[in-house]
């Protein structure tokens, strides 16, 4: 196996296509994962919040919260997350399909991939086999990790004794039992890792079942374990390298939201907005400002002053 040669030709068929860029773009947006974080932008108003009489916590005034309303923002909540949750699933395994079925056409036929035809070849039967195939694999997977999990922890029952020598043995005992249920499912996710690009592409270009694409994929990757690690490693560098390279990308781009935002609660609160032609010159100097010289500005006059 000609390792350059492979990555040399994948890199030559993402250049030319650029359909691919859309649907990769797609399958990043709905697969590279990002928490929400919340920030701290404000303070409590004295006026508002009730203090305890010792001068402690403020009390919540329990007794004025309408739990009716509260309720039906939770399950709103709740409904809106479970929906953007199915839309970025369908996203994702659309876009997954997509590209593995629209490179096999370029590969296979020569013709060129357009937007249109990527879409129809991802909203298919192979997308929802590919969902059926993560689902008969991951599931099971993770009910068995919670049940490991907990079943190493029940060394802990030993508390209940009320015997100190006990209760440390339990500790102890579940402590190694722990880790050594995590190293396993460190173990196996690095052995998934390396068979599921094999059996992904089988269950979509060879419209194979869950279960007879991961018995082909196990004998390939017995076959070729050298070409396979060696591929392996390839990509896991490729990856880092890029995501060492998207730290300055990521970074610039906080620092644009950040400033953007700042010049839009300027605008919109009244106590501010008389401020908002110097937010906007500030705003507009510090795009253009060289990257070493905006983090500085940034780090001194938003960490110190706003935030």
């Amino acid at each position: 196996m000609n390792h350059g040669q492979i990555l040399a030709r994948a890199w030559t068929l993402v250049r030319h296509s650029r359909a691919l860029w859309v649907f990769g773009f797609l399958f990043a947006l709905a697969g590279g994962g990002g928490g929400l974080q919340l920030t701290r932008g404000g303070s409590f108003n004295s006026s508002r919040t009730s203090t305890s009489p010792n001068g402690g916590f403020p009390r919540i005034p329990f007794e004025q919260i309408n739990w009716n309303l509260v309720t039906q923002i939770a399950v709103a909540v709740l409904v809106a997350l479970l929906v953007l949750g199915a839309l970025v699933a369908v996203i994702r395994y659309l876009a997954e399909t997509a590209l593995m079925a629209g490179a096999n056409e370029i590969e296979s036929t020569g013709a060129a991939l357009t937007v249109r035809r990527g879409f129809r070849l991802g909203w298919s039967r192979p997308a929802w086999r590919l969902f059926v195939t993560d689902l008969v694999i991951h599931l099971p997977i993770a009910i068995g990790a919670v049940v490991l999990l907990a079943a190493g922890a029940t060394p802990l029952l030993l508390w209940l004794s009320h015997q100190f020598p006990l209760g440390i043995l339990g500790t102890l005992l579940t402590v190694a039992l722990e880790l050594l249920v995590i190293l396993g499912l460190v173990a196996l996710s690095l052995v998934l890792s390396v068979l599921m690009p094999y059996l992904r592409r089988r269950v979509v270009l060879n419209q194979q079942g869950p279960l007879a694409a991961l018995r082909q994929s196990a004998r390939l990757v017995r076959a070729s374990l050298a070409d396979t690690g060696l591929m392996w490693l390839l990509l896991a560098g490729i990856r880092i390298l890029w995501s060492l390279v998207m730290i300055p990308v990521v970074l610039v781009t906080c620092v644009k939201a950040t400033t953007l935002v700042r010049g839009v609660i300027s605008f919109s609160n009244p106590a501010m907005r008389s401020s908002f032609p110097a937010a906007g010159i500030f705003t507009g100097a510090l795009l253009i400002t060289r990257p070493s010289r905006r983090a500085r500005i940034f780090q001194e006059s938003l960490f110190d002053g706003w935030l």
